[in-house]
């Protein structure tokens, strides 16, 4: 990748847990042009499979008619993911901490935690027609040496 360039990719989904399957091949195509080391790229496979799957079951309550669009945005040195459903959006304070004693042992509730483990940046946010979330990772360089050339 050039210095200023900057390049998006997009994938639109149908609100059915069966097209999360679709996430990982799409993040493999981007990461084929971004060159994110594994560790990176198992981060941001992670984090978007989990934003995905929220915003299928929470945000669009599985409406077949409802839709999810992923939208990267790559730069020379970051990555952001837009994930926007047609659901209300979530509210930070309605988000449970899933450390607390009373929650613990709940089922669900750890893909928000999950997101910002993984990621330098997860924001929520309701937009005209159905919330997004944001996630934000820099780019690690491949090699941690320098070499003079």
């Amino acid at each position: 990748m050039l210095k200023a360039e900057k390049k998006v990719f997009k994938l639109h989904l149908k609100s059915s847990p069966q097209e999360i399957s679709r996430v990982e091949p799409f993040l493999k195509k981007m990461n084929k042009y971004a060159h994110f080391n594994k560790k990176q790229f198992h981060s941001i496979l992670i984090a978007t499979t989990e934003a995905v799957n929220n915003s299928i079951v929470h945000g669009n309550l599985r409406n077949p008619e409802k839709y999810v669009d992923i939208i990267c945005i790559l730069t020379p040195s970051t990555i952001e993911i837009h994930i926007l459903d047609e659901g209300k959006g979530v509210k930070k304070s309605d988000i449970p901490n899933p450390l607390d004693e009373n929650n613990i042992f709940k089922e669900s509730g750890r893909g928000i935690f999950i997101m910002k483990h993984f990621m330098d940046s997860v924001t929520f946010k309701k937009r005209k027609g159905g919330g997004e979330v944001i996630l934000k990772l820099k780019k690690k360089p491949l090699c941690t040496k320098n070499y003079k050339t």
